[in-house]
């Protein structure tokens, strides 16, 4: 579990890091368009949310399953998985306030 978040958020950075190059290195077309990269940000905006969902219900059924009683589920597990969840949230809530921020810096630029 702790592999599959971390190896995700790792190739979620790569990818938004390469969206950084391209924004950076002025990769544009002819008549001042972008050109496409191959990166669609729509689908990695919705595999991070679809990612952050899935470590909260995991973690969310870990807890569920410690309160059951289930000997194969530990505490530290729940607490573990619970962070985690907790870590992701926190880290989309974040990219969240940036976008909105973004948004309205765009919508008070003077034209």
């Amino acid at each position: 579990m702790a592999m599959d978040i971390n190896a995700n958020l790792s190739a979620m950075k790569t990818r938004m890091d390469a969206m950084a190059l391209d924004a950076t290195s002025g990769s544009f077309g002819v008549g001042g368009a972008p050109q496409s990269s191959g990166v669609d940000f729509q689908s990695i905006l919705k595999s991070a949310i679809s990612q952050v969902n899935d470590a909260q219900n995991s973690a969310q059924a870990k807890a569920q399953d410690f309160q059951l009683g289930k000997a194969d589920t530990s505490l530290e597990e729940v607490i573990t998985s619970l962070q985690k969840a907790n870590l992701s949230l926190q880290g989309m809530i974040a990219v969240r306030n940036k976008l909105v921020d973004a948004y309205k810096d765009i919508t008070n630029i003077q034209v």
